[in-house]
């Protein structure tokens, strides 16, 4: 079977006003920007993403492959409209080219456009008219889709992350791979089901490593073991101000009954652990530094900040002074704070040098929440070009761009900044500086759980904490204009 393989992947914060243009899908990082045509497989090779996966088991199993084009932009504000069209016109061409017999494509499920709500929905769709009715179309998706009717309208199976951090990134590839000839089984239109929930849940909630997720997703794999129904359970992007945004459950089988009964098993589950959503919102800025550093005092491990509403996964600047602020106003020891997106930076220091002293302003191009100016004098420790290679279970591998980067001492304070906007997924984004994480009593981390996955075993407790940023955590008091009007935004509000 010849199958067309491709992605395309954004998660949209609409609160951020600045569109996503060309040169953001462009940019190798974490991971690579646009690739198209046969390079795909051997650069992809390393990487934890989907498409990997996908084509690593499909050709094992003694399929061929049609490598079409791979876009992927760290999140931000609305995809430029143009950009939109580009990268799908790329995606059916490249399939009409093929004349494939499978089509799988590595989505997100949170993309929004200037005037598309739910573009994955807008991109299957045209997929799904030029292939026509029969020919199966599967996708693997974010676990934070904000899953809609018409995606599950177009799409003959997807399925979503069952981690966050996204450990399983690549292994979700593989999945929908081995799930691919039940689904050609089950003939051109599988039985398929979808719920979407009735109350919001935050971000940092969604973390699988903790409950009531950890619970739900072990849930989750039961009810298949027993029923042969493959389930999703996407707890949403809660940064998209659109009208399908939320938790949603789906399923994809043989049989309607059975499919509607596990879907509905896993909805009622999750509609029980509402309440438990709620104690993991995070705390205000000063009370997460209380908290922390009361802890430090008898810890033998960093405690860890997560400074969850300026993580660059959500659409933050990854450049919000808040916490630095607060931490030189402490005149705090021994604490770490990353990563900063500060391109001006991190050149001031490699052209002082290791050793020598910069005056440098963090926030000084900044113009959303919590990106105001803060001008210090810091000690250059070390610097780098940025490039390394990632370490723990979801980046452990792969071949890092952070663009130029610098280890700066603020008093007792270091501080590392990149120039390519992400999330400290792993604490080589660190270490590779020389810094040794160990010898912290505080670090504080600008994302909101995808930290946990290489971090965490380094520290003695994680606290969530919010400073003014863009990417807000409690859902509750996020100025949703377009949302429909009957789901709760805080859980268990008017429950």
């Amino acid at each position: 079977m010849r199958i067309a393989c491709g992605g395309f992947l954004h998660e949209t914060n609409t609160f951020v006003p600045e569109p996503t243009g060309w040169a953001s899908f462009n940019q190798d990082g974490a991971w690579p920007g646009f690739t198209r045509g046969d390079s795909i497989p051997a650069k992809f090779a390393p990487f934890n993403v989907a498409i990997t996966g996908f084509m690593d088991v499909a050709i094992a199993s003694g399929h061929k492959i049609v490598p079409l084009s791979w876009s992927f932009a760290q999140p931000s504000g609305r995809v430029a409209d143009s950009v939109f069209e580009r990268a799908a016109s790329y995606l059916l061409a490249d399939i009409a080219d093929s004349a494939p017999d499978a089509v799988f494509l590595e989505l997100h499920g949170a993309m929004t456009t200037e005037t598309i709500e739910d573009a994955e929905g807008e991109l299957l769709h045209r997929v799904r008219r030029l292939v026509g009715p029969d020919m199966p179309v599967v996708a693997s998706l974010d676990l934070h889709a904000n899953v809609t009717r018409r995606m599950v309208d177009n799409a003959s199976f997807m399925s979503a992350y069952r981690t966050y951090p996204h450990i399983d990134w690549l292994q979700t590839g593989q999945r929908v791979a081995r799930w691919l000839d039940a689904v050609r089984s089950w003939g051109p239109r599988p039985a398929r089901a979808f719920r979407q929930l009735p109350f919001l849940i935050p971000i940092a909630s969604g973390c699988s490593m903790i409950e009531p997720m950890k619970g739900l997703y072990a849930l989750l794999e039961e009810i298949e073991a027993e029923t042969g129904v493959h389930l999703s359970l996407c707890p949403g992007f809660p940064s998209a101000d659109i009208f399908d945004m939320g938790a949603t459950v789906m399923g994809y089988g043989g049989d309607q009954p059975a499919v509607d009964a596990a879907v509905d098993r896993l909805t009622k589950a999750v509609l029980r652990a509402e309440a438990a959503f709620l104690e993991h919102l995070a705390k205000p800025q000063d009370e997460a530094l209380d908290i922390a550093f009361r802890r430090a005092r008898t810890a033998s491990r960093p405690v860890i900040i997560a400074d969850t509403q300026d993580n660059p996964g959500a659409g933050g600047a990854s450049a919000t002074t808040g916490f630095l602020k607060a931490l030189v106003a402490r005149k705090a020891e021994n604490t770490l704070a990353a990563l900063f997106h500060e391109p001006a930076i991190a050149l001031a220091a490699r052209e002082a040098g290791v050793g020598g002293h910069v005056t440098v302003t963090f926030g000084a191009n900044g113009t959303g929440p919590g990106e105001e100016p803060f001008e210090v004098k810091a000690e250059v420790k070390a610097v780098s070009d940025g490039r390394f290679t990632g370490t723990g279970p979801m980046v452990g591998g792969q071949p890092i761009q952070m663009g130029p980067s610098a280890w700066l001492r603020i008093g007792g304070i270091d501080v590392v900044v990149c120039s390519v906007r992400q999330q400290p997924h792993c604490i080589a984004v660190a270490t590779h500086l020389g810094i040794d994480i160990t010898g912290y009593k505080v670090v504080v981390l600008k994302s909101s759980v995808h930290f946990r996955g290489d971090w965490q075993p380094y520290a003695d407790s994680v606290v969530v904490g919010a400073s003014p940023g863009a990417a807000l955590d409690d859902t509750g008091i996020i100025p949703y204009q377009h949302l429909r009007p009957d789901v709760r935004r805080r859980p268990m509000a008017n429950a």
